[in-house]
C-alpha cells in the first residue's frame, strides 16, 4: 500500500513547473522580434526570405518548465526553398554560408551585447538575461511528388522538424490515462526536466533525450490519479533502461543517435542522480509513510521549499494526514522556482 501523495505532486507541478499561457509572453514576444528582425535585415541585404517557419523543441512539444538554474533555449526555426538559396554563380549555398546569411540578418541593426552565432545547427541569438533563441535553418523542395527538407548543419541533412512534435503528442494522447492538465505523460517529462534542472552544478541530457526516455519507460494506460506512481516508475525504468545501453536514439526516421560520447558523461551523471531520487520517492510506498514523510521526500527530490511550509505545520502538530496543497507560507523563505525562466 502506498501514500498517495498525488494531489501535492499535481500542486507542485501546477504552480511551480507548468509555464502558464501569460508567461509564455516572453517567449511570443521574442519568437516575433526574432522574426522581423531577421525578414528586415534579409530585406536590407537583398536576401531572401523565409518560406516558411517551424516551432519546434519544447515549446511545440508543450514541455517547457520553470527552472531556477536554467534558462531558456527555445527553437524557432526558418525555412527557405532551396531554389532561393543560390550562390553568385548559381550553385547551391552551403550549409554554413546559410546560416551565415541568417546570423547576419539577424545582427543586422541590432545592438547586441553578445553578438548572434552560428552553431552546428542552427543560429543563436542571445538576450542579456541568458534567454537564447535557436534558429534552425532548413531548405525545402519537392522530390517526386514528395515535399522534403534539410537541414543546415555540417552538411544539408534530411529533417523533418514536424514530425518530432507530432510523434511526441501522439504519444502523450495513446498513453495518458487523462484528457486534462496536459495529460499524464506529459505532466511526468515535465516534472522530469524540473528535477533534472534543479541544481546548478548538474550538467544533465537535453530535454529532447529525456523525452524519448520517458517516452520508453512510461506504459500504456498511465497510472490514473497517481502522478506520483507514475513518476516513480519512470525513473526506475530509465535508470534500468540506460544502465544497459546509454544511446538514446531519434523515434522517427531518420533514426540517428541523438547522444554521442560527448554526452555520455551526461547520461552517466542522471543514472547516477536517478538512483538518489529514486530512493526518496520510493519512501512512498512504504507502510509507515505519512504525509510528512511523502513530502520530504517530494522535497529533497525536486530541491524545493514548495512544500516547506506544510512540513513545518506538521512538525509543529497542527496538522492531520491526507494529500492536502501546500499551505500558504507562515514566514518568508528562499523561493525556488518560478523564477521567469523557462528551459
Amino acid at each position: 500500500m502506498t501514500y498517495d501523495a498525488n494531489k501535492h505532486l499535481v500542486s507542485f507541478h501546477d504552480d511551480r513547473v507548468f509555464v502558464t499561457e501569460a508567461e509564455q509572453g516572453t517567449y511570443r514576444a521574442r519568437r516575433k522580434a526574432n522574426r522581423d528582425r531577421l525578414k528586415a535585415g534579409l530585406e536590407k541585404d537583398n536576401e531572401p526570405q523565409p518560406s516558411e517557419h517551424v516551432q519546434q523543441g519544447s515549446y511545440a512539444m508543450e514541455t517547457m518548465v520553470k527552472s531556477e538554474t536554467e534558462t531558456s533555449d527555445i527553437d524557432d526555426g526558418a525555412v527557405f526553398t532551396r531554389e532561393s538559396l543560390k550562390g553568385d554563380r548559381g550553385g547551391d549555398k552551403s550549409p554554413f554560408d546559410s546560416k551565415e546569411m541568417v546570423r547576419k540578418a539577424l545582427a543586422s541593426g541590432a545592438a547586441f551585447k553578445t553578438p548572434p552565432e552560428v552553431r552546428s545547427n542552427c543560429v543563436r541569438v542571445f538576450y542579456n538575461d541568458g534567454f537564447h533563441v535557436d534558429v534552425p535553418v532548413y531548405r525545402s523542395y519537392e522530390e517526386n511528388g514528395v515535399s522534403v527538407k534539410e537541414l543546415a548543419s555540417s552538411t544539408w541533412v534530411t529533417s523533418k522538424p514536424e514530425d518530432i512534435t507530432n510523434w511526441f503528442k501522439g504519444q502523450v494522447t495513446d498513453k495518458s490515462p487523462d484528457t486534462t492538465n496536459g495529460r499524464q505523460m506529459r505532466r511526468v517529462v515535465r516534472l522530469l526536466k524540473y528535477w533534472s534542472k534543479s541544481r546548478s552544478s548538474w550538467n544533465m541530457p537535453s530535454g529532447f533525450v529525456l523525452s524519448v526516455l520517458a517516452d520508453e519507460a512510461y506504459q500504456i494506460g498511465g497510472w490514473k490519479d497517481r502522478d506520483d506512481q507514475a513518476l516513480l516508475a519512470v525513473m526506475r525504468q530509465i535508470k534500468n533502461r540506460i544502465s544497459i545501453d546509454e544511446k538514446v536514439y531519434r523515434p522517427v526516421s531518420p533514426r540517428d543517435e541523438i547522444t554521442s560520447a560527448r554526452t555520455y558523461s551526461r547520461i552517466q551523471k542522471m543514472k547516477d542522480e536517478l538512483g538518489a531520487a529514486i530512493s526518496e520517492l520510493s519512501r512512498i510506498e512504504r507502510s509507515d509513510c505519512d504525509e510528512l514523510m511523502a513530502l520530504k521526500a517530494l522535497k529533497s527530490v525536486f530541491y524545493t521549499d514548495y512544500f516547506d511550509a506544510r512540513i513545518q505545520e506538521l512538525e509543529e502538530g497542527g496538522g492531520g494526514g491526507g494529500a492536502k496543497g501546500a499551505a500558504t507560507p507562515k514566514q518568508p523563505v528562499d523561493k525556488r522556482g518560478g523564477s521567469g525562466q523557462y528551459a
